[in-house]
């Protein structure tokens, strides 16, 4: 589901050019009613809120971040060897590896950051491809029913109108409480064990 280089707007087109583009098979035409179907405009929920060079950007660091994590690992991977070895003693290893700490909490959290950026685009072009699809079926069921309806003779959905249900008469208050405070007239029968 994910696309990754310069290639994907051109990508897109020819999927669209694809769909489009096929050759009809000789089918009847499509009478003159059928009106022309326009896409769905793109909702807000949909617009990406990571651009382009927004993710190329974050792509990098993440890249470049990633490395220097692993320097940092080798550095403090190194200083812990030497303290093992007996080159240097504890307190001069806690000295030394004190600023390689605080450089790897800082790139976790930058590597942390443009991993949901990464992620954000990611998943924002999946809602959109998602979003796209829906329409390109929707538009393409619609036009397949435009052009059936009118070969059965059937009304279109504007044609039909619902029934309006007849409303009942009004009562007056006074009298709806009569009634449902009024017991009833016919008892339910009883059951007992000479019933059955």
């Amino acid at each position: 589901m994910q696309r990754k280089g310069t290639g994907h707007p051109f990508a897109l087109l020819t999927e669209l050019i694809l769909l489009f583009g096929k050759k009809k098979s000789h089918e009847d035409p499509v009478p003159a009613t059928v009106t022309k179907l326009e896409p769905f405009p793109i909702p807000d929920t949909i617009r990406k809120t990571v651009t382009e060079s927004d993710i190329t950007k974050a792509r990098n660091r993440l890249r470049v971040a990633n490395l220097e994590r692993d320097i940092i690992g080798d550095a403090l991977t190194k200083i812990y060897e030497a303290e093992a070895k007996g080159t240097i003693n504890e307190p001069e290893k806690n000295q030394m590896i004190q600023p390689y700490k605080n450089d790897l909490k800082r790139v976790d959290a930058d590597i942390d950051t443009y991993k949901k950026t990464v992620d954000l685009y990611e998943l924002e072009a999946a809602k959109e491809d998602l979003f796209k699809r829906f329409q390109e079926t929707f538009l393409d069921i619609q036009a397949r029913i435009e052009k059936i309806r009118p070969s059965l003779n059937l009304p279109g959905p504007t044609d039909s109108t619902p029934a309006e249900p007849n409303p009942a008469p009004a009562k007056s208050e006074p009298q709806e409480a009569t009634d449902q405070n009024a017991p009833s007239k016919e008892k339910p029968p009883r059951w007992n064990d000479s019933n059955r």
